[in-house]
């Protein structure tokens, strides 16, 4: 058989046969941040979309982008390949593992194991079912059939890619990989492998939440006040009312005692009567919580002085009814299930900060009740108390304290006095060290004033003496 024409060039046009139609037209291949060096978009000559290509476990993979653009081609390609991630490491794979020691399976005693734990008082009662619904998000999709011997470093940056391209913060990321780590150790425990891959690296900052300073926080209760009884409508995204809340006095209660106390909002949910203590100390009543361990911390908790009369206040609000007996919960006593007891008050709480349009500080940070505890502790840092004293009292860490609670003090002056009076008796030092140069030299003249001339005062003495020794010298 001949070999076939090849096809001719009209008025310098080239003419492009079917095998080359999809071939990548080079002055087009572009390159996409935080993708694989092998991957690209490019534009062909078969279609008028952006073109995306990667090579992915060994060979080319391909999808058009549906995408005109250069940059939305761009977006598209960072979707398709988490979309390919996915596809090659889904359980339902073609690609059978060489054993049968999936990360779901070792997952599943995972979950056994810890509650057990739970049981003893090891872990919160909620471990499992929170890294149970971690998986199945994201985890178990990208790895579940993944045999555990083929998960190294390069597949868990993979993971990470994969993660990234779904739009997830790195602290989020973090937490999927973290969950990872924690199954991986228990296949290392078991014995089904001998080492565990290096963890990616993550840059996190720490997200804390948003607080009250003083104008907000009379802002939240001045609302709050104005809306009692109000009844307040959750929407979805289409504006249809999906649950609807109605404030009560007890929202005020709980705000009042929260940030005169250092409660997180799982203490509201087991603090009982039996568990507040009135303690006298330097003539001034307090009241001291003395409730079970969360956190995994367990020391009691003492009250600012104006928390024992918002304990009295809540506590004859529901002794009016009968509820504040020593075993009566403080808050909600009626409410039996305490996990509804608790979303019932953030529901509330929730309402208000809508309604009063405080839903975020001035930095752009989220309140929740958990603000009402920053605000308390924030509080006290201004009082200029030690770190290390604030954190034993709320139940954390100073580390923690200086993370996500420091954040809100934006310099020393708003951390107590001591930082000014430390600088007000070096500078009266000072001034006793002019006034006595003065005396010396026969000056009448007495440095105590804070204003700028008199610091040019006390440094002409000073200058003064300086030379009345150096014309000693020179004689």
């Amino acid at each position: 058989m001949g070999k076939q024409a090849k096809p001719a060039l009209m008025d310098h046009e080239t003419v492009i046969t079917d095998k080359f139609r999809t071939t990548p037209i080079a002055e087009t291949i572009s390159k996409i941040t935080g993708l694989p060096a092998s991957a690209i978009v490019y534009k062909c000559a078969a279609s008028s979309y952006w073109q995306f290509r990667v090579f992915l476990e060994g060979k080319p993979r391909k999808r058009s982008t549906k995408q005109v653009e250069l940059l939305k081609a761009k977006d598209a390609a960072k979707v398709i390949y988490a979309e390919m991630l996915l596809s090659v490491h889904a359980e339902e794979t073609t690609a059978q593992p060489t054993t049968q020691k999936t990360l779901l399976l070792v997952a599943n005693s995972l979950w056994v194991k810890n509650e057990t734990r739970i049981k003893n008082g090891e872990l919160h009662k909620d471990k499992v079912s929170k890294d149970k619904y971690v998986f199945d998000r994201h985890v178990r999709p990208f790895f579940g059939g993944t045999d555990i011997k083929r998960i190294d470093t390069d597949m868990l940056e993979e993971f990470k890619t994969y993660l990234a391209n779904k739009d997830l913060s790195p602290a989020t990321q973090l937490s999927y990989i973290n969950l990872v780590m924690t199954v991986l150790k228990q296949a290392q425990i078991k014995r089904y492998i001998t080492h565990l891959p290096p963890k990616p690296k993550f840059r996190v900052d720490d997200e804390a939440r948003g607080y009250f300073d003083g104008e907000a926080f009379s802002k939240l209760i001045t609302t709050g006040l104005d809306r009692l009884g109000h009844r307040y409508g959750f929407k979805s995204g289409d504006g249809v009312v999906y649950r609807k809340v109605t404030l009560t006095e007890e929202l005020l209660h709980l705000i009042k005692f929260m940030v005169n106390t250092y409660v997180r909002p799982t203490d509201i949910a087991v603090l009982k009567h039996k568990h507040v203590h009135e303690v006298l100390r330097e003539r001034i009543k307090f009241i001291e919580l003395r409730h079970p361990s969360t956190k995994r911390h367990k020391n009691f908790m003492l009250g600012s002085e104006l928390a024992r009369g918002r304990y009295l206040e809540l506590k004859a609000y529901h002794a009016a009814n009968g509820l504040a007996g020593p075993d009566n919960y403080l808050f909600m006593p009626e409410q039996e299930n305490r996990e509804t007891a608790l979303d019932a008050l953030a529901s509330q709480f929730t309402a208000l900060l809508e309604l009063s349009g405080l839903r975020r500080d001035e930095e752009g940070k989220p309140r929740t009740l958990y603000s009402l505890r920053h605000t308390a502790i924030v509080k006290s840092i201004q009082k200029g108390l030690p770190l290390e004293m604030i954190a034993a009292n709320a139940r954390t860490s100073s580390d923690m304290i200086r993370r996500f609670y420091g954040s809100h003090v934006k310099s020393v002056l708003y951390m107590g006095s001591a930082f000014v009076d430390a600088e007000r008796s070096i500078r009266d030092e000072r001034y006793e060290m002019v006034n006595n140069l003065a005396k010396e030299i026969g000056i009448d003249y007495v440095a105590e004033d804070d204003d700028e001339a008199e610091e040019e005062e006390a440094t002409a003495v000073m200058r003064r003496r300086r030379r009345g020794q150096e014309r000693k010298r020179e004689l």
